[in-house]
Formats: C-alpha cells, structure tokens, sequence
C-alpha cells in the first residue's frame, strides 16, 4: 500500500492617496489587505459581467472604494485580474496540495481526492474556470506569460510532492520539469472539460481519468 510522504504545504480601509506602502520583503499588511479586496471585488465583477465588459468603476464599487485607490495599486484592470488569477492559482495548490492527507490514505486514493478537489476549484471558482475558457485568451502575451508562470508553480509544486513521497517511501518515477507540465497540461484540459457547459462528460468520469492518468504518469510500477 504506497503512500505520498509528509506535506510541507505551503477588509480593510482605504489608503492615503499616496504610493503604497512597501518594506524590504515587499508590501506592507494594509496594501497587500486592500489588494486583496481589490482582487476579490474584481472577481466579483467579472463573475456578473465579463472581464470585458467590466470596467474599474465596477471593480471600486464592489470593493466600497475609489477609482484613484484602484490606480494606486494596479495599473489597469488587466494587471489587477492577472494578479487575481495569479493568487487564486496558488491557493488552488495549496487545496489540492492539502487534499493528499500524507501518510494517512494510499497514493491512489490520495491522487483521486487531490484529481476531484482541483476539479470542484476550477468548477465553482469562476476566475479559474472562466480565466481558462476565454478570459486569459484575449489579454494577449502578458497573459500568456503569467499562465506559463502559473504552470511551472503547479509543475514544481507535482516534482516536491513526488520528492516527499520518495522520501516517505512510496515509489514514484523520476520526471523532469517540463513533463510535470505536461501533467498540469493533462489536468488543466480535464479541467477545461469539467468547466465547458457543452461538455456532458460526469464529473466522476473525469476524476477516475484523471487519477488513472496521474498513475500511471507519477507512480512507478
């Protein structure tokens, strides 16, 4: 019975009409905070209307402040939603990361949970399902580089998860850097799959696939 090894996982007032506030590690806690209520009325806006049709007016007025507050943090709405979906993808590793439960369930099991967890993410959150389907398709090449970013974190964070399996004694296969993005390829067109409303594949299907696919990739014979 292999098993994965020990996880080592990983509002607000508004500000003075001045630069943000930063230290020597980077922005204080009251920007990063008024970030966050930026971000998170930003995903509010493009749930309801669309990121093309939503505008920085929209963005201010769900997150209860200013236009000149939104233009102290962000340039423009691209770089606030790109921000968004940067920072959504990474709590979606740290949930999937969570969902393996290290030395308590088999690997394949532990693979299944973290297969329907990114699954149930990419499915209610609409900044990741949407962000894939069509929103990070018309942003052009800034966007197409923040999601090669994106990627090579979720490619890393499948290479430390098998390290720890190694080291836990499960016996996993040695891949490189850039077949673990080919396994978040995998995953992410599982993914799309789950989020297409033409799609009429159950979502059970895609997590057996999913977790098939990522045993036979991830888990020596």
């Amino acid at each position: 019975m292999v098993r994965f090894g020990t996880s080592m996982s990983k509002r607000d007032q508004e500000p003075a009409a001045t630069t943000p506030a930063t230290t020597a590690d980077g922005p204080d806690e009251h920007t990063l905070a008024v970030r966050r209520r930026l971000e998170d009325a930003m995903a509010a806006a493009v749930t309801q209307k669309g990121l093309a049709a939503t505008t920085i007016a929209d963005v201010a007025r769900h997150a209860g402040t200013s236009k000149r507050t939104f233009y102290e943090h962000y340039a423009d709405k691209t770089q606030c939603y790109l921000s968004l979906f940067a920072t959504r993808s990474a709590a979606m590793v740290d949930e999937v990361d969570a969902a393996l439960r290290p030395g308590e369930l088999p690997a394949t099991v532990q693979l299944a949970n973290a297969a329907r967890t990114f699954l149930g993410v990419v499915t209610t959150d609409p900044v990741l399902g949407r962000g894939h389907l069509s929103e990070l398709a018309i942003l052009g090449e800034e966007a197409a580089q923040v999601r090669r970013e994106v990627v090579d974190r979720q490619a890393t964070s499948i290479l430390e998860m098998l390290e720890r399996a190694r080291a836990g004694g499960t016996a996993v296969r040695r891949i490189s850097h850039l077949e673990a993005v080919c396994v978040v390829g995998g995953l992410n067109e599982i993914g799309l799959r789950a989020v297409d409303p033409g799609s009429r594949i159950a979502t059970d299907d895609l997590v057996e696939t999913a977790t098939r696919f990522m045993t036979a990739v991830l888990l020596a014979d």
